[in-house]
């Protein structure tokens, strides 16, 4: 059989008891995804944790559990929040282009960039002891179910008796949780439902502190899992018993658009000790929108009863899609035959005459549109409005460096901005007759390397570590660091005759000095 973890609820509580997450089918091997995507919204007292639940199997084989520190209420999500966040916020690596034949480390002014994503209430017996039932509702498609229990293996058989496609060996890894008397939130699909109707979820509940439930994810992570957290409240957050490391640009592939972005993070935070965060982006919340008041009508379109300009007034809107949207518009309007969901939604009327929909409600379409989807993202957009600040940050773990969940705190005194762009410089000195004779590359920081051969621009033999500055960082202050890169790399990259670093010189960085066992875990979880 085959099974795997989905990275699960996260949770702002005030007891740091620690709390976990899982999505199982019947299998025992990871899934490989882009990235985890986690979206927390705090308002001072209270918690909105959005979570993507990515699945790939047969429709009663999904199942979902994850523990929560406080009885919380449930909600469907909407996919649209995720994609326009991770798409606002994603770092660019612009190499500027200097072809003066000026001396080598002046700045030029081409643009030749790429985005780094190119590349890439009381509980109620039960009846069965050992577990006390909560409360049990239907949240979009799922039916859910919020209980607690005394034992990790009875709360596994009683799920199982109810339905659930779980492992027997979950139980050991429950335990902890069961242990700090955890809530247990089990979804799975309602029985009219299929995989095709998953969303997020949305759960909200009284917190003081975030953290990314992450243990239970251990069980069938993927090697160099990558992680996605995007945190929304009054300032900006910072990894608060893991480690926070500054990536150093001459590990990225300025000639390449910086395509090797995950693969630098992923040696900074090995470097780190396996349990590190880069911070992506601090910064406006309001970076992106999800939800507008003038996107779409809702008035106007219970006017519409011909199926096709309803759907064109909803797919030309500028709202933007999802796939809860899209499954949606085609339940309502179905593609013809013959035509997949994605072409006929990307032209309507390119197929009018082939649509067939007798029983078509503007009426009834338009209610489900807005309480499926409309009043979702109204209500996402809210969130972000309320936001001071958003932070972005990004990590890579393997399943052996899950050993603790990493919490975050929300920290005034650092800056409370990190851009997106960075930006370096390809300068080229020309000859009289126009051939290169030597080329170098300078880095925003002033730091320059010259290349031994013009044609072949790589800082690939350049002995330097990923992560330039790697901290200790809490709610306070400047944080301690833990180490610091930064002389290192200034004093070779001025080693050399013209203040430029060749790569074709032994040495050219310090090597990182080994951390001490356990430096990412200095503040333990209480």
């Amino acid at each position: 059989m085959r099974w795997s973890i989905l990275l699960a609820a996260a949770a702002l509580f005030p007891a740091r008891a620690l709390a976990c997450g899982g999505m199982f089918c019947d299998a025992i091997a990871p899934v490989d995804q882009s990235a985890e995507r986690i979206i927390f919204s705090f308002d001072g007292a209270y918690l909105d944790t959005e979570v993507q639940i990515s699945y790939s199997g047969q429709d009663d084989d999904f199942a979902w559990v994850v523990p929560v520190p406080a009885e919380p209420e449930l909600f469907e999500s909407n996919d649209a929040i995720f994609t326009q966040l991770a798409n606002a916020t994603i770092p660019s690596f612009t190499l500027l282009s200097d072809y003066t034949g000026g001396p080598i480390g002046c700045g030029g002014m081409e643009d030749a960039g790429m985005s780094a994503d190119s590349a890439m209430a009381a509980p109620m017996e039960d009846g069965s002891a050992g577990v006390s039932v909560v409360s049990t509702e239907t949240v979009g498609p799922y039916d859910t179910v919020v209980l607690q229990a005394t034992d990790g293996d009875v709360l596994v058989q009683w799920l199982q008796d109810q339905g659930y496609t779980l492992p027997d060996t979950l139980g050991a890894a429950l335990d902890p949780y069961v242990a700090a008397g955890q809530y247990f939130v089990a979804l799975k699909l309602s029985s009219d439902k299929d995989v095709g109707d998953l969303a997020p979820l949305r759960m909200r509940y009284a917190a003081t502190a975030a953290s990314i439930p992450i243990q239970l994810t251990a069980v069938a992570a993927v090697p160099d899992l990558p992680i996605e957290v995007f945190l929304l409240g009054p300032s900006r957050a910072v990894p608060d018993n893991y480690l926070h490391v500054e990536l150093n640009e001459a590990a990225i592939d300025w000639y390449n658009g910086g395509t090797n972005y995950r693969d630098a993070v992923a040696k900074a935070v090995d470097e780190a000790g396996g349990q590190a965060f880069v911070t992506d982006y601090v910064g406006p919340a309001a970076v992106t929108t999800v939800w507008s008041q003038g996107m779409v009508d809702p008035q106007y379109l219970l006017s519409l009863t011909d199926p096709i300009q309803w759907l064109e007034s909803i797919v030309y809107s500028g709202l933007p899609g999802s796939s809860q949207l899209n499954a949606l518009l085609v339940r309502y309007v179905p593609a013809p035959p013959g035509v997949d969901n994605a072409t006929f939604l990307s032209c309507p009327s390119c197929y009018s005459g082939q649509v067939s929909a007798p029983d078509f409600d503007p009426v009834v379409a338009t209610a489900a549109l807005q309480e499926e989807v409309l009043t979702v993202m109204q209500e996402q957009q809210e969130r972000l409005d309320a936001a001071t600040t958003l932070t972005r940050m990004f990590t890579t773990m393997d399943a052996s460096e899950m050993t603790a969940d990493p919490f975050f705190v929300f920290n005034s005194d650092l800056p409370q901005e990190v851009a997106l762009q960075h930006v370096a410089t390809d300068h080229l000195h020309e000859s009289l007759t126009g051939n290169v004779t030597s080329r170098s590359l300078e880095l925003a920081d002033g730091r320059t390397f010259r290349f031994a051969d013009p044609d072949v621009p790589s800082l690939a033999g350049v002995d330097t570590p990923a992560a330039l500055v790697i901290s200790d960082l809490s709610a306070s202050g400047e944080g301690t660091p833990v180490f610091d890169g930064t002389g290192d790399a200034e004093a070779a990259a001025s080693a050399f005759g013209g203040g430029c670093t060749t790569t074709d010189s032994a040495g050219a960085f310090a090597p990182l000095l080994v951390l001490v066992a356990g430096v990412a875990r200095r503040r333990k979880v209480s």
